[in-house]
């Protein structure tokens, strides 16, 4: 379909240069929380950074920070935190077994979405790790309706395995789209006969990029 074929990012991240077409908003769960008990805080996202600040008023900035990635790190640095270190991969499991090495003793608390797809605190109190979770946001679907369907012949980008599920919640799939995913498990979220191309990075930007290569009508990894 060639060099037109339109890009849609579904994440609540804008870009420049293509479709904005977010599939998720978040909802703060309000709540107290001690932090006087815990050491250090893991954080796997900007969207659980921002949403602890709500929830706390900023009084989690007392305690040093465990990010799962670089920007997960940028956003905790940004609101006046400390970053304490930054997984190696931006993976759950990754994370979890470089913070049980390198931090034994810490006793961490992992304020997290409703719904996860990794397991960093069973991870974490298996190698003997203390760890709590705190519940401080959850994701919920945007519904659209039928005229916001993209267009034939679209590449989508795919940040996360609940993008996915509400996408398809709401359009269902077309044979003539193209899947973008950033990361394993929003790969794995797709059904095993949709064809998915992995972002080289869990990167919103090389994942645009490996869209605008899609784009060309050339490929680039399944």
């Amino acid at each position: 379909m060639g060099v037109d074929r339109p890009i849609y990012l579904l994440s609540p991240t804008r870009r420049s240069g293509v479709h904005h077409l977010p599939m998720i908003r978040f909802e703060t769960i309000s709540q107290d929380i001690d932090f006087s008990g815990y050491d250090g805080l893991i954080l796997t996202s900007k969207q659980g950074v921002k949403a602890l600040d709500e929830v706390s008023e900023g009084a989690w900035r007392a305690l040093p920070a465990a990010a799962i990635g670089e920007m997960t790190a940028a956003e905790i640095s940004a609101r006046g935190a400390e970053v304490l270190y930054v997984a190696s991969k931006a993976y759950g499991d990754v994370l979890a077994k470089e913070l049980a090495v390198r931090f034994k003793g810490f006793r961490w608390l992992y304020p997290r979405p409703k719904v996860v797809v990794s397991k960093i605190a069973a991870d974490l109190a298996a190698a003997g790790v203390s760890v709590e979770e705190k519940v401080i946001y959850e994701t919920v679907c945007v519904d659209y309706g039928s005229d916001q369907r993209p267009k034939p012949g679209a590449i989508l980008i795919f940040t996360s395995p609940s993008i996915v599920q509400c996408f398809l919640k709401s359009f269902g799939w077309d044979d003539t789209w193209r899947a973008v995913a950033i990361g394993k498990k929003s790969a794995q979220a797709f059904e095993k006969d949709i064809p998915v191309c992995m972002s080289d990075s869990p990167s919103i930007d090389d994942a645009i990029e490996m869209a605008r290569f899609l784009a060309t009508g050339k490929e680039k990894g399944v």
